[in-house]
């Protein structure tokens, strides 16, 4: 009888990962208590408005965190802020308007911090806040939230292994076997002879 291995089949994947990280959203924490408090929320980014600031939206109620280059409105005897800014509001801005995003004229919002750089809001800074009535200086923090993606395929090897047996072919087999050396009590089969009938599967 013989043994052979007809094959081994190896299969290998490759480690294959993807990331793509895009600032989206930022947590912002170190506002004071008020009626309609900000605290802990998450502002997501909706979209970008006509300067081409990003604006962002809370996850929960109608608060906006955008960039306005000016918040007033020029009025026959008053002339516009003149001062760009993020602002915090309670009214969604309209992303077609230069300045003044919220429509309502004068600068009148939840918080505002001064800035010249309108990619993204300062991620800490002293923020002039309306707390209760009261405008307070208050230090927020913006932590940025970064979407990150990964896809993994894991290396695995399998082996898939076959055998096969095969016989002897019967190559001048004997027609007939004669026994011999049976004991005592078996000696009645001493002599006696087999022929050869066929084979098994």
């Amino acid at each position: 009888m013989a043994k052979f291995r007809a094959g081994m089949v190896a299969v290998v994947a490759s480690m294959v990962s993807f990331s793509q990280g895009q600032p989206w959203m930022f947590n912002l924490t170190g506002a004071c208590d008020m009626e309609d408090g900000i605290e802990g929320m998450s502002f997501v980014k909706q979209g970008t408005t006509r300067s081409g600031a990003p604006y962002y939206k809370a996850m929960r109620g109608e608060k906006y965190l955008y960039y306005d280059p000016d918040c007033m409105t020029p009025t026959d005897d008053m002339s516009t802020d003149g001062t760009p800014r993020w602002i915090i509001d309670k009214i969604k801005p309209n992303v077609t308007r230069d300045h003044d995003l919220d429509g309502d004229g004068v600068c009148n919002y939840i918080a505002g911090i001064e800035s010249n750089y309108y990619g993204h809001p300062p991620t800490r800074g002293e923020w002039t806040m309306n707390c209760a009535g009261n405008y307070q200086q208050h230090f927020l923090v913006l932590l940025e939230v970064t979407t990150t993606e990964t896809l993994t395929t894991t290396t695995r090897t399998m082996t898939v292994t076959t055998t096969t047996t095969t016989r002897a072919p019967l190559l001048n087999a004997p027609k007939s076997l004669t026994l011999s050396g049976a004991c005592a009590f078996k000696r009645a089969l001493n002599g006696l002879t087999y022929d050869l009938a066929g084979t098994t599967a």
